[in-house]
């Protein structure tokens, strides 16, 4: 057939609109001719890109079938666009797809906070998506890379605990979104055991946590001598081991120097410092069956408590546990205020 007498390929792409995260999906290439006759034989080639990127990247190719269809199947793990581009055959030229949106919904519910909740003051980027099924908690020694990033920030000469001691936890965690992400803990090679257990059923449970970063992330502070507890507090991020003094009690050694405390959620579950409460005012007075507990049958005090962590200052210090040893020392650690203190963040 001459190329004069060619005419334009109909290349369309369909599926559904949304795709559950982690789930398969399948995307429909239908290639017609203006009339509607099939076209068998052609190289389509498939592009994507994450929605908001810049520029496509080739998926896959595939050739249409002699209904003039081809199917690919695809795992998203974010919003996606896509398009596709035909090859010419015999009487029908060259074409372009629509552009097809593939929105990624999460596996769970968003967490849904009163209108009038003050948002964290900080923002980091949201973690990786998580890795493996389930939690999926490993437990690693120290490596350089990470030995290095906390030298001089969440740990320094004079801390009671040194690099053997301390384990680094990676663990799955549900997000504020629904998602699944995977975030990290630095903690005591005797407590990180329960750790992982404790937030292994909070996954379970489906008990969201904001961000699980390293407190490292958020720099020095000289008034805590340690890592910036202040600037974790206002991302909402969830820590363990910080060399650093008491928030508010200048020069007493926190008991997060040990490495047997957890911080979970402390946007919404404030510490009352010498000072007031900490990070916010707004939440002490409040509680969320999800995420801001203010009593011990909340079911994350409950996923703690079950697997060895006290929470052991109660109101006074909501987002606190503790991985409690037996022995005077270890009861100094984790109560370095005295008994008397009210909290010892």
């Amino acid at each position: 057939m001459p190329a004069s007498a060619a005419v334009d390929g109909v290349l369309r792409l369909s599926g559904p609109g949304t795709v559950v995260d982690e789930r398969s999906s399948t995307i429909t290439i239908t290639l017609r001719t203006p009339g509607g006759r099939p076209v068998p034989g052609s190289r389509v080639k498939l592009y994507t890109k994450t929605a908001g990127a810049d520029g496509y990247a080739l998926h896959t190719a595939v050739t249409t079938d002699a209904e003039g269809r081809a199917s690919v199947s695809v795992r998203p793990r974010y919003d996606t666009i896509w398009r596709a581009n035909s090859s010419a055959v015999v009487g029908v030229n060259a074409a372009w797809s629509n552009y097809y949106r593939l929105d990624n919904a999460p596996p769970v519910a968003p967490v849904r906070l009163p209108s009038a909740a003050p948002k964290p003051r900080r923002n980091p980027p949201a973690q990786p998506r998580a890795t493996g099924s389930g939690a999926n908690g490993v437990v690693t020694s120290i490596s350089d890379g990470v030995w290095r990033s906390m030298v001089g920030v969440s740990w320094h000469s004079g801390c009671p605990v040194g690099r053997a001691s301390l384990r680094l936890l990676r663990i799955n965690y549900w997000d504020y979104s629904g998602y699944r992400r995977r975030g990290e803990i630095i903690a005591h090679r005797d407590s990180v055991g329960r750790m992982k257990n404790a937030l292994t059923a909070m996954y379970a449970g489906r008990y969201p946590i904001r961000r699980m970063y390293r407190v490292d992330r958020f720099g020095y502070s000289r008034t805590l001598r340690g890592g910036n507890d202040y600037a974790s507090m206002d991302a909402d991020n969830t820590s363990a081991f910080n060399c650093r003094n008491v928030v508010g009690r200048p020069g007493v050694r926190s008991p997060h120097s040990y490495g047997r405390s957890l911080d979970v959620n402390p946007w919404e579950n404030p510490y009352r410092s010498r000072d007031g409460y900490v990070p916010n005012r707004w939440w002490p007075s409040r509680s969320h069956p999800r995420v801001a507990w203010r009593s011990t049958s909340h079911g994350v005090v409950r996923a703690m408590r079950n697997n060895g962590m006290r929470w052991t200052y109660g109101s006074g210090d909501l987002h606190h546990f503790d991985a409690p040893v037996s022995g005077r020392v270890a009861a100094r650690e984790i109560m370095p205020c005295g008994p008397a203190a009210v909290s010892c963040h």
